[in-house]
């Protein structure tokens, strides 16, 4: 679960710098996933809820 966090951390990333840089990687980037390049919070919060529930299971197994 921790693995799906980083993922969707590094997403949000990605989407964040290419929506606001202008070039051909951002191009690409923001072709295929257009509505992350204008809102790449939405990944963020998408980690943050994935981390939370990552530690409720981590806290469950003890």
């Amino acid at each position: 679960m921790f693995l799906v966090t980083v993922i969707l951390a590094i997403a949000a990333g990605v989407f964040y710098g290419a929506g606001d840089n202008t070039g051909p990687w951002a191009d690409q980037i923001c072709r295929y996933g257009d509505v992350f390049c204008q809102h790449p919070s939405w990944l963020g919060i998408a980690a943050m809820l994935s981390l939370i529930w990552a530690l409720f299971l981590k806290v469950d197994r003890i």
